[in-house]
């Protein structure tokens, strides 16, 4: 319904330039006669001339200028009302890419992490910007399609009315010459294809170099990864070129096939009009301009052909977004509402594959109890984080395998179980805007300056922000690159602590401090964990002194578990890393 005001305005309009041609035949009718007084038998004409000239003394001039004018007004109404439809058509194609937009963006937000994991942040992001604007663009194509249509319309309508057997002619031969265009359609939609993959691997080039300059810098990369955009970007403009190059050859080959038709129509007009001796050659010279332009507005199906064909490589990674399927990693969720822990979290002969060929987590059991600290150790790529993850539904766990409170963990909703979880890693997130909103980000409810202030001395930030020009208003810029490591962790921590979850997962929350502000920050973290249920990865085996259980991870499986001392006495696995790290 949203287009069908546009569509409204361009058939009145194709409808004025109509009356406007109609009111032409007469005109040129008399012009060729020099007489107009044909016209006085037409009731309106005459009752226009009894209130412009009562005593009809000029009724041919009266009439002439009646003609002038009504194919002037006609034409500037047509002109007004194609004027309207076009910005009425911008308007709602501006709000179909802004609807597109959101529900892309809406997609996104329900993807599971791995999904994520498996796409280029530059190319979600080209989806979601460039290609929506990109097909906005493109249909407005559409609009000018459809004001030809209904041109064609009153073109072919005013044709009849002027020769039946003529206007048949013109059916006949126009679709053979514009269906011959078939092929270059199809191998725009082709290259059109070839575009939405150059383009998402250029925008992935972007994404990663521009993501890694100091990797880029301190290997000497810089000339190696130009060359490489380069040829990139060069693969771009030859297949841009490419699209284009066929995309303008409809023009001159719909030119082409027009002219042959028209000639040949003309031809056969020409014979026909000799042989029967027409008279009325006025009314054959409307029916020729016609002709022309209905030839030029016959091609409207060819447009939106080539609308769609230039686009399509974008619609199909949109619609590839939009749908859901196995590749989007959505996470179910129940309609249970958690309201907190009352007793454990139990994980129950876990199996977990990312690629569902390797098992990550393998037969894993592991109790997590209630106001307990619980550390997951292990070397890398044991399965510590990918734990986590599962418990905090970043991905789905196999059904009865991770329990809270003797329930599935499925069964709940999203919102409510995250509700009560809150959580620390090493890789840092942190959004280009103040440190404050950095530290209150998710909080529904207002933050007092007493109690942002008791929460900035916790996590020992008050020192760096009595340094920032601005105090805590201050933007520290993309992932907080204004700050240090040290300080970008301890905000994490600052938000973490705000938040007051119930269960706390620590991933290795303190690996970017100094030994002094580690030492600060972990005896705030102690505090903190106190009566919570808390979950910390460590590589570093210190920071774990006083865990109540350490969970010993090797190759996605649980080989030893117990508190500290039990571990070192039992001189295993745990012993040999904290052997390595000596720290006894």
């Amino acid at each position: 319904m949203s287009f069908l005001a546009p569509a409204v305005l361009s058939f009145i309009a194709a409808s004025l330039e109509g009356a406007g041609l109609a009111v032409l035949l007469p005109l040129l009718k008399g012009i060729a006669d020099r007489d107009f007084t044909f016209l006085t038998q037409v009731p309106l004409i005459r009752i226009v001339i009894s209130r412009i000239d009562p005593g009809n003394t000029h009724p041919q001039s009266v009439i002439f200028g009646i003609l002038l004018a009504s194919v002037f007004l006609s034409f500037v109404g047509s002109v007004i009302m194609r004027y309207l439809a076009s910005i009425s058509v911008s308007f709602h194609l501006k709000k179909v890419s802004d609807r597109l937009r959101r529900k892309i963006f809406s997609r996104y937000l329900i993807f599971g992490k791995l999904y994520f994991d498996r796409n280029n942040l530059g190319y979600l992001h080209n989806v979601l910007i460039g290609f929506t604007t990109q097909i906005s663009l493109e249909f407005k194509n559409l609009q000018e399609a459809v004001n030809r249509f209904f041109s064609l319309v009153v073109y072919l309508g005013l044709m009849c009315f002027i020769s039946l057997k003529f206007t048949l002619f013109t059916l006949a031969i126009f679709p053979v010459f514009n269906f011959g265009l078939k092929w270059l359609i199809k191998k725009i939609r082709k290259n059109s294809q070839s575009y939405a993959e150059t383009y998402k691997k250029l925008n992935e080039s972007i994404f990663n170099i521009l993501s890694c300059i100091p990797l880029v810098k301190i290997y000497s990369r810089q000339e190696k990864e130009e060359e490489a955009f380069g040829k990139l970007s060069n693969n771009l403009r030859m297949v841009e070129y490419s699209l284009e190059r066929k995309n303008y050859l409809l023009v001159p080959i719909q030119e082409v096939m027009i002219l042959s038709a028209i000639l040949v129509l003309v031809a056969i007009i020409s014979f026909l009009l000799a042989k029967h001796n027409v008279d009325n050659v006025s009314s054959f010279l409307v029916f020729f301009y016609l002709l022309k332009k209905t030839s030029i507005n016959f091609n409207f199906l060819n447009m939106i052909k080539g609308t769609f064909a230039v686009t399509s490589g974008q619609i199909n990674e949109i619609i590839n977004v939009i749908d859901v399927d196995k590749d989007k990693f959505i996470i179910p969720e129940g309609e249970k509402v958690f309201s907190g822990l009352d007793s454990h979290i139990e994980v129950k002969n876990l199996n977990f594959s990312y690629t569902g060929i390797t098992d990550v987590l393998s037969n894993l059991n592991l109790s997590i109890e209630k106001q307990k600290i619980t550390a997951l150790v292990g070397p890398s790529g044991a399965g510590k984080s990918t734990l986590v993850n599962l418990i905090l539904r970043f991905y789905d766990c196999p059904p009865g395998t991770i329990f809270i409170n003797g329930t599935d963990v499925r069964e709940f909703s999203l919102n409510s179980l995250r509700r009560h979880m809150a959580m620390v890693s090493q890789d840092i997130m942190l959004f280009n805007d103040t440190l404050r909103n950095n530290i209150i980000y998710g909080l529904d409810r207002k933050v007092g300056s007493g109690e942002l202030a008791a929460i900035i001395d916790k996590s020992r930030l008050a020192e760096c922000i009595a340094r920032l020009p601005n105090g805590v208003e201050t933007y520290i810029g993309d992932r907080g690159v204004k700050l240090s490591g040290g300080e970008r962790q301890r905000v994490s921590i600052a938000r973490a602590l705000l938040k007051n979850a119930e269960i706390l997962i620590l991933d290795e929350a303190t690996s970017s401090l100094d030994s002094h502000t580690e030492k600060l920050v972990q005896e705030a973290i102690y505090e903190v964990v106190k009566n919570r249920t808390s979950i910390v990865i460590a590589h570093r085996l210190t920071t774990i002194r006083n865990a109540d259980k350490i969970a010993v991870l090797v190759d996605g499986r649980l080989i030893e578990e117990g508190r500290l001392e039990e571990l070192l006495e039992k001189k295993g696995k745990f012993y040999e890393f904290w052997q390595e790290q000596k720290f006894y």
